[in-house]
């Protein structure tokens, strides 16, 4: 079994994965974590980015497992490197038969340089 390249963990994956690919269906080199004992269990040096969709006043367990393992410092968010390359792929891939010709679009933008001086992306919340 591939080892994931990429690990979203998130409270809603299927909106997670188009949020973050651009693409309906779920690559071989993508994982979905949904479980706060899963996000506990992944292992030291996991790059992953938390995406949720729920206000921030009602954090879950799954949002919170993540909080703690990131304040751990042992899992890796997405440099902009990262979100250029998820761009680039975006772009070589459809959205599906509902966008027939049109490439498909991610919401991870490596434009944020500026706006992140740089920094690592580890979450985003999409209300």
């Amino acid at each position: 079994m591939m080892q994931p390249r990429l690990t979203i963990i998130t409270n809603h994956p299927a909106r997670a994965v188009l949020a973050v690919l651009g693409v309906e269906a779920r690559p071989a080199w993508l994982a979905i974590v949904t479980t706060p004992e899963r996000v506990r269990a992944l292992p030291a040096g996991a790059k992953v980015i938390g995406q949720w969709f729920e206000p921030r006043k009602h954090r879950s367990a799954l949002e919170w497992a993540f909080q703690t393992r990131r304040l751990q410092g042992d899992l890796v968010g997405l440099s902009l490197e990262d979100c250029d390359r998820l761009a680039a792929w975006a772009a070589r891939h459809r959205s599906g038969a509902d966008m027939p010709g049109r490439a498909a679009r991610t919401c991870i933008d490596s434009s944020l340089a500026a706006a992140t001086g740089g920094m690592v992306i580890s979450e985003r919340r999409i209300g």
